[in-house]
């Protein structure tokens, strides 16, 4: 194994992020075992060979464990912080891949106790419209992203050794504040997942003929062809500052609204004009 891996894992939560987060620590050997638990897939997870055991709960699968990976949606990682506090070893690194950091740190804080240093809290910018450790990718995360979020608390070391091992995985990391976090992603990722779902069931409630739908339309609602569940949770998990975000890009669709009403093609031609600029620079 690499020396600066991450030796032997807990992995708690099987689906697509945590099994391809699996599936890259092998491929780069970043992993001496990896050890699952998860209320669905675990087995499935087993059986295609992305962990190479299987533990009846989340306490017995940090026993003995170097590092533990929480990838389960993010209430049920609020769950298993309370459920594996007092079984985690002296020293282990501690991390998560959810969505929503602020519920998974209050989590930690109140149950990981003197192993909170440990916990170093991510999120990889990455996923799929499939799900299920069916769906893992060793290479999901190349030339993505990943967001670390490291408390006042973290130990630096810790922080150090699991950014070089995203980066392993061909990741960008980037640091921002838990915070922070929250209220950029509410805005780039969780109203933009809301507003897909919301637009797709205007159109499928109004019978129109699914061979008029265009590549656009496609395009516009490719998120709602994701998860109900999961962003059901991301978005109860991350209410305000979603809701924040929700105000913001309803004031633009006033706007929009209000000149269309006026027959304005200045002001829509002029609003649009800001948008296209930023679309164009990513």
């Amino acid at each position: 194994m690499d020396p600066a891996g991450l030796g032997r894992v807990a992995l708690l939560g099987t689906g697509l992020i945590g099994g391809s987060f699996a599936a890259g620590l092998k491929r780069h050997q970043l992993a001496t075992r990896i050890v699952g638990f998860s209320a669905g897939d675990a087995h499935t997870a087993l059986g295609l060979g992305l962990v190479d055991e299987v533990a009846d709960s989340p306490e017995a699968a940090v026993a003995g464990c170097d590092a533990v990976v929480l990838a389960a949606p993010v209430s049920v990682n609020v769950e298993l912080m309370g459920r594996i506090g007092s079984s985690l070893p002296a020293g282990v690194l501690i991390t998560d891949v959810s969505s929503v950091k602020q519920p998974v740190v209050e989590a930690a804080r109140r149950h990981l106790g003197k192993a909170l240093p440990g916990f170093v809290p991510a999120h990889p910018i990455a996923g799929s419209e499939r799900s299920g450790p069916q769906a893992a990718d060793a290479d999901l995360f190349r030339d993505r992203a990943v967001i670390l979020s490291p408390l006042e608390l973290s130990d630096p070391p810790k922080v150090a050794r699991l950014a070089a091992v995203w980066q392993r995985l061909g990741a960008r990391v980037v640091q921002l504040s838990p915070t922070e976090h929250d209220r950029v992603y509410a805005l780039v990722s969780h109203w933009p997942h809301a507003l897909g779902f919301a637009l797709a069931a205007a159109v499928a409630g109004n019978r129109i003929d699914d061979a008029l739908v265009g590549q656009g339309l496609l395009d516009l609602t490719r998120t709602a062809a994701s998860s109900p569940a999961l962003w059901a949770d991301i978005l109860l998990q991350n209410a305000g500052p979603v809701l924040d975000a929700a105000d913001l890009v309803a004031g633009e669709l006033a706007q929009v609204r209000s000149a269309i009403e006026r027959g304005d093609r200045d002001a829509l031609v002029t609003l649009f004009g800001r948008a296209a600029a930023w679309r164009d620079r990513l």
